[in-house]
């Protein structure tokens, strides 16, 4: 029984945590969103302590809700408001279904307002994407450093700053006036790319995907695009990089718990559903004259699920649109992606040279390793294959490594 209500509680907490977090900081203001974590926290502990011995509530997404609601009450008590604010809290949360008892996965002005007031103006740039990731998409701290190439302390420190900055500007967490779309907007897109890149190939774990990230993700790009105060061009290209790219989620990872790379898929698995939408979210960025980094990340997704095999793919379109990105975005890990391209556009002495230099990744040591088995030296190859199986993130990653070193080069 406490296994099971332990896998319960995990659940719950990656499908739910962030929804009550963005309900109860609607409510109270950003100031008080450490308060809504708090509650929610508690919530999930009094799940673990109190459902083993009294049994899981018939809707157990229900109970948290009334036990974070009490809860943001107790750390209130003493305010001024909190007659007040109990009143706004009695229809937090609105009765679940007794159909289905969960709740509704469609997204809600709550998550939205409440990315928008935390990549408010008064952040920097890395401090709105910094505490969107963590309070509105559920990162952990070290998650978030992978994904944004930091260390976890620095991470750490930036959120204390971040919450400090909003309770001493008193932001409400509602959608910006226009004028202050452009600037949120972005920021936003860039936090829900992150979190979805987190999930699509996780940062550290046993697991190399976790969809419940990119569920998320692309559903909050999605209400984005649809939302009247954010939709983009930009939005919905965004929208369609994330559809497309969660199509292959089936084939990430293969029977045996090896990861499977692009080259190595059954295109038959990817979801086609998932495809259908992100080409409409394609077709509808295509409007106006604006060409984002989304548009361009999202035709090189395109491309890749309209080829029907590795060989089959446009690899010199691919080169040419990451030679684009490389003028906007000139990290390593855009550098390695291209250095990919061409070595299946040119070959792999031309991808060879055009890898970067990325110390202590295990992608970059992978490709090296891959390139130079093609051209035939392999003890090189080897070598660079070891070193990618000691710094893999994650066991599918490094069982790959393994199987690379298992089988003739």
């Amino acid at each position: 029984m406490s296994g099971q209500v332990h896998s319960l509680v995990a659940s719950l907490a990656r499908d739910s945590t962030h929804r009550l977090v963005a309900a109860l900081a609607r409510r109270l203001g950003a100031g008080r969103i450490a308060i809504a974590e708090d509650a929610v926290q508690h919530a999930l502990l009094q799940a673990l302590s109190l459902w083993p011995f009294k049994g899981v509530p018939e809707r157990p997404e229900a109970w948290l809700a009334t036990v974070t609601k009490n809860r943001a009450l107790d750390l209130l008590r003493g305010e001024a408001r909190r007659e007040a604010l109990a009143e706004e809290l009695i229809p937090l949360f609105p009765p679940i279904s007794a159909n289905d008892g969960r709740f509704d996965r469609e997204l809600n002005d709550d998550e939205l307002a409440l990315l928008f007031a935390v990549c408010h103006p008064a952040l920097s740039p890395e401090m709105r994407v910094t505490f969107a990731l963590k309070t509105v998409c559920g990162l952990t701290v070290p998650q978030i450093a992978a994904g944004m190439l930091s260390e976890p302390t620095a991470i750490a420190q930036r959120l204390v700053r971040a919450r400090r900055q909003l309770e001493a500007a008193e932001v409400a967490i509602e959608p910006p006036p226009p004028e202050a779309l452009p600037e949120r907007a972005e920021t936003v897109r860039t936090a829900l790319y992150l979190m979805f890149n987190e999930g699509y190939s996780a940062s550290s774990g046993e697991a190399l995907v976790q969809p419940e990230f990119c569920v998320e993700a692309v559903r909050l790009a999605r209400a984005l695009a649809a939302h009247p105060m954010t939709m983009s061009p930009a939005s919905d290209a965004l929208a369609a990089l994330l559809s497309l790219t969660a199509a292959r989620l089936p084939t990430r990872v293969g029977p045996d718990g090896v990861a499977q790379l692009l080259e190595d898929q059954p295109r038959e698995k990817w979801d086609r559903g998932l495809i259908g939408l992100g080409f409409a979210h394609l077709d509808r960025s295509a409007r106006g004259g604006e060409l984002s980094v989304w548009h361009l990340r999202a035709e090189i997704a395109s491309i890749h699920a309209l080829a029907p095999s590795a060989a089959g793919t446009d690899w010199a379109r691919i080169v040419e649109i990451y030679d684009q990105l490389l003028e906007v975005d000139h990290s390593p890990v855009v550098q390695l992606a291209r250095a990919i391209a061409v070595g299946r556009a040119d070959g792999p002495a031309a991808g060879l040279a055009a890898l970067p230099s990325i110390e202590g990744s295990p992608y970059g040591e992978a490709a090296r390793g891959v390139f130079l088995a093609e051209l035939g030296r392999r003890d090189e190859a080897r070598g660079h294959f070891e070193k990618a199986m000691a710094l893999a993130r994650t066991e599918p990653e490094r069982r790959l490594m393994e199987k690379r070193l298992s089988s003739p080069l």
